[in-house]
Order: C-alpha cells, then structure tokens, then sequence
C-alpha cells in the first residue's frame, strides 16, 4: 500500500529523532529533541505529541527504529522492545505504524515479541541498508552523542560481522563514544598540560561536549543535552569543567587559551580511538578495496578527518537525498530516522 508521506522515528536513549519523507522520496523535514528516558517515559511521551503535531499530512505511515530499550527504566532489552512498542501502540492508536527489524525487514507490532533481537539496537542497520542502495561500496561511520557506527558495504550488501551490541563492541563495529555524551575520562587517562603529561580525575567533572565546544566543532542545533554540572554551555563554562580534571580552577576566564590547547589534544586522541576501529574494520574487508567514507550523525566533522587521515573519498550522508537547505543539519542529525522512512517508502 502506498503512501502520500512516510515518517521514520529513530527512539534513543538521549534523542528522539524524526523525518517526513515524500511519496517520491524528498524530505519534508526532519527534528530532534532530547529524551533523557533514563528518567521515565514522560519526556519521549511530550517529544513525540511536539514532533506529531508538525504532521499535516493526510495518508500517513510510520517506521520505528529504536535503541531507547537499553535505558535502564528497563529491566532488560527485552523488556524494553515490549514496553515501548506498547507506548507507541496507544501513541499511534489507529495510525498505521511498523517497527524495523534489520534483516527480517519491516515487521507489524503484533509481530515484535517475535523479533526482540532484530528491533533492538537496530537504527545503523537501517542507515547503513539505505546507503548500500545508493552507493557502490564504502564504510558508513555515523558519530552521534553516545556512539560511534562503522559499518563496510559493497554491490548493495552491508559487510558487518555482527549485530547485536555485544558482538559489534567486540568486532569494532560499534565504538561507545560520541561527541557530546561520552565522559572526558572515558577518552584520556592523561592530559598534556604545561609542557607534560597530567593525570586526570576519574569523576564526570567534564564531558565530550565541552571539548568540541572549545575546538568550535559542535553545532548548537545538536547541543541539548545538560552538561556535567548543570551550568552553562559557553567556552568559559566548559573550560571550567576542564580545569576541574586535573585539580584546577578557571581563575582567568580571560584566559582560557589553554584548556582550547587540552582540547585540541583530547580530540586527537578521540579521533584516534575511532580510527583504530575503523582501521581493524578495513583490514576485514581488504579484498573489497574499499575506497570511501560515508559520513553521519552529528559528529560527522570526525568522518572528514578519518577520511583525510587514511586518504579516503569522503561522501556526505546528506548527498545521497533531497531536501530543503534550512534541513540540512537536521537531516544528517536524524540519519536513522530519514533512512527507515525511505525503506518504508521503498517497500511500500
């Protein structure tokens, strides 16, 4: 059955995420809003009844991908897949709505209880599939808040070895680390500060965000999350959070020249973390001479570097679709969500 519009939710832990796609498969729009749902379901309840009102149009269908079933309101993942697609059940009430399942495709919500492993965690799935269908071959590497997707494909096939969290944290196909969530100790150990190297405090004084604040990398548009302290987000109030790792306050706010300088180096050593997965995932697939990158989620700016550091082509998730310009950040932000929409839509 076709469709005049397809919407694709993308349910996270942190972000809820949705795009509006055409019968002939331009964005309308797409949206974010944050869901901290580690503190209940009432803020992923008031994002979708926000993101559900910008929708006008009549002869509407939805796709759920989600990863929000590891927030730890849930017992277990489980649990998770259950609970929220019972949520979105009465959320949708007579609407027509289907749940992506990676590999077993797009599936009823009566059916989910059947399909647990392949619905949870599987938004890179739908991302990577609906670049494989657009690309010859390359390897997807969608930054967002948390983490960090590297996915090869070629001839229309996605190459992972894995698909479960555990297994890709195992084969390197999934790095726990993002631009903004992602804890400054999970990154560095030490950091150099005055001509040495200085070890940190391990407490969450400080978090990615603020590092990519201070480089001038992180948009504001994906920039919702609260910072470690509850403070401000100024370069001032992050190099603040800084200083606290190694034992110092901000005295000069005048002066914040040399925590931009820690930055710099902590971003180094970020980059490198996610280069050496994608290295281990490129010598997998040697035989496939991989020649490219595709680049998504909010920190996509990584993906530029990895693809200069490794003299790679860089190609832009946001090249493959059209869309109004005013969209563009929002589309490359909502990566998961415009691609499960666009199988619907392929599907249909």
């Amino acid at each position: 059955m076709s469709f005049n519009t397809y919407i694709g939710w993308d349910i996270g832990g942190a972000h809820l995420k949705m795009a509006s796609i055409d019968h002939d498969g331009s964005i309308n729009f797409a949206n974010q809003l944050a869901t901290p749902l580690w503190k209940g379901l009432d803020s992923l309840e008031n994002a979708m009844s926000e993101m559900h009102n910008q929708i006008t149009e009549d002869s509407v269908t939805h796709t759920i991908t989600m990863t929000a079933e590891l927030a730890d309101i849930f017992k277990d993942r489980a649990t998770g897949v259950k609970e929220l697609t019972g949520f979105l059940g009465s959320h949708f009430r007579k609407e027509t709505f289907q749940l992506y399942a990676g590999n077993s495709g797009l599936i009823k919500a009566d059916e989910a209880n059947s399909y647990i492993t392949d619905i949870a965690s599987a938004n890179w799935h739908a991302t990577a599939s609906f670049v494989a269908q657009n690309i010859d071959q390359g390897v997807l590497i969608d930054v967002g808040s948390t983490t960090t997707d590297i996915i090869p494909f070629a001839s229309g096939q996605l190459l992972n070895t894995a698909y479960t969290d555990h297994e890709r944290l195992r084969e390197n196909e999934l790095v726990y680390t993002g631009i903004i969530r992602t804890p400054v100790l999970a990154v560095v150990s030490k950091i150099y500060c005055d001509g040495q190297w200085q070890n940190i405090a391990a407490e969450n004084f400080s978090t990615m965000a603020d590092i990519y604040r201070l480089t001038g990398e992180l948009n504001e548009q994906d920039d919702m999350m609260p910072t470690a302290d509850g403070a401000g987000k100024t370069a001032c109030d992050s190099a603040r959070r800084l200083a606290r790792m190694i034992g110092l306050d901000l005295e000069d706010e005048k002066n914040i020249h040399p925590f931009k300088e820690m930055s710099r180096h902590i971003a180094d050593s970020h980059l490198e973390r996610i280069n050496e997965s994608l290295l281990k995932v490129l010598l997998r697939v040697e035989s496939k001479q991989i020649n490219c990158l595709v680049g998504a989620g909010a920190g996509r700016f990584l993906v530029r570097k990895l693809a200069s550091k490794n003299k790679l082509k860089y190609i832009d998730f946001t090249d493959l679709l059209s869309y109004p310009k005013q969209e563009e950040h929002k589309v490359l932000s909502c990566a998961a969500a415009v691609s499960v929409a666009q199988i619907a839509r392929a599907f249909s």
